[in-house]
């Protein structure tokens, strides 16, 4: 149990997946104070005080942490604000997760994370040094520096991948692309948590995908806990990620890494983030395994320390079933979300999480991107018929209905 009563919380960025920050930072007796460069952003109507300054103003955000008292800051689920976030605590001496720049590029620039995968003799997805040196298709193309599947492109022949350099290096700020093999396997996201130096497999999912429109890459349609592949991730790759971490002096915070999993079985990793993950898997840390890593985050916000003394004997690999299912939608502007409610009564669904509100319009542009995840459901049945009953509740009741009539919702079940 926490206490922050007193403590007071400043945000970067006010989207709706930080009300959820905002309403864990309440649940204990914090307030929050919520910035970004929107005035109506999700976060900022339920903050208790809020500013029209952009995240990335270093210099603002520090008047304003001076200003206000501020206690601790903490960013959100974007890549992009990691590096604003360690130098606006460096200028104001407020706890910082990331004690070396190191970290972010390890996390962000996908060569680099590559490059220590080989060091450590961690498999890697083949790539190619230039567009010259692709000879078999399909290949993927994608920014080194971005995340939410934002600039990748799945080409088929030499006029698609010259067009895919030309959507990556748009997405790029370094203006920098990387072309790797188009790997059609299954997949498995493992996540940890670090706490005073020790890194803590919290749990692997098998992380299901669903290609929503010919051309794009294929989107998550949910996760199942635990993953099939978790006792021998645990025992082959674990180990070389626990030296890696050493390496880089990774102290305090939470990371996942999304993996393919190759026709024998081997794990392949691809894609890092050092931060709070969007899929929020700490619901069902919660109500399974008793902690919370958005808790211990903000914790670390305030005092320096990821835990309370009662919790950190908790952190064990999840070993009761349970799914995270991301049911996604159509671009359109949405006139009315149905069945949230009557689903929150159902026994088994502990939490959902809308993405949208009524009036939100999803853009064309967020077609093959995470933007597409409408509705999040975390469900922990009784058993397998239970699950499948949970699933034909939310077939039946959910409905993201379109201004122009038409139901929004793609998939409603996980599938691969």
């Amino acid at each position: 149990m926490y206490n922050w009563q007193g403590k007071r919380l400043l945000i970067l960025g006010a989207t709706k997946l930080l009300c959820q920050v905002v309403e864990c930072a309440h649940k204990y007796g914090a307030k929050v104070v919520a910035v970004d460069y929107f005035e109506n952003s999700p976060a900022k109507q339920i903050a208790d005080e809020c500013y029209l300054i952009s995240t990335t103003n270093i210099e603002k955000i520090v008047e304003l942490i001076k200003e206000k008292n501020i206690d601790g800051i903490i960013t959100g689920f974007m890549d992009s604000m990691l590096s604003y976030y360690k130098e606006i605590c460096e200028k104001t001496g407020l706890n910082c997760y990331i004690s070396n720049k190191e970290q972010i590029t390890f996390t962000t620039e996908k060569q680099v994370f590559k490059d220590y995968l080989k060091e450590f003799n961690i498999p890697i997805v083949e790539d190619y040094y230039s567009a010259k040196d692709v000879k078999n298709f399909p290949v993927i193309v994608k920014p080194v520096d971005n995340s939410g599947a934002r600039g990748i492109s799945i080409c088929n022949n030499e006029d698609e991948l010259q067009k895919g350099i030309d959507v990556a290096l748009n997405f790029s700020k370094s203006k920098k692309y990387l072309i790797e093999k188009y790997l059609n396997y299954k997949e498995a996201t493992v996540f940890y948590l670090f706490v005073d130096g020790t890194p803590y497999f919290t749990f692997m999912g098998d992380r299901h995908v669903s290609r929503v429109k010919d051309g794009f890459i294929k989107l998550p349609t949910g996760y199942t806990f635990p993953s099939q592949y978790s006792l021998r991730f645990e025992k082959e790759v674990h180990p070389k990620f626990v030296k890696l971490f050493k390496k880089l002096k990774i102290q305090n915070g939470m990371m996942f890494i999304q993996c393919f999993i190759d026709d024998d079985g081997n794990c392949i990793p691809y894609e890092p983030g050092f931060r709070l993950t969007g899929s929020l898997e700490y619901i069902l840390l919660d109500e399974v395994q008793g902690y919370n890593p958005l808790a211990m985050m903000i914790n670390y916000a305030f005092t320096g320390k990821m835990y309370n003394n009662d919790e950190i004997i908790k952190i064990n690999p999840i070993t009761k079933k349970c799914y995270n299912i991301s049911c996604l939608i159509k671009p359109g502007t949405i006139k009315e979300i149905k069945g949230i409610q009557e689903l929150k009564k159902i026994g088994g669904i502990i939490d959902i999480f809308s993405s949208y509100e009524p009036g939100d319009t999803i853009s064309e542009d967020a077609w093959g991107k995470l933007a597409q995840i409408g509705v999040r459901f975390f469900v922990v049945p009784k058993d397998d018929k239970d699950y499948t009953n949970i699933q034909k509740e939310i077939e039946k009741r959910l409905c993201v209905m379109s201004q122009n009539g038409e139901n929004m919702v793609i998939n409603y079940k996980i599938k691969d």
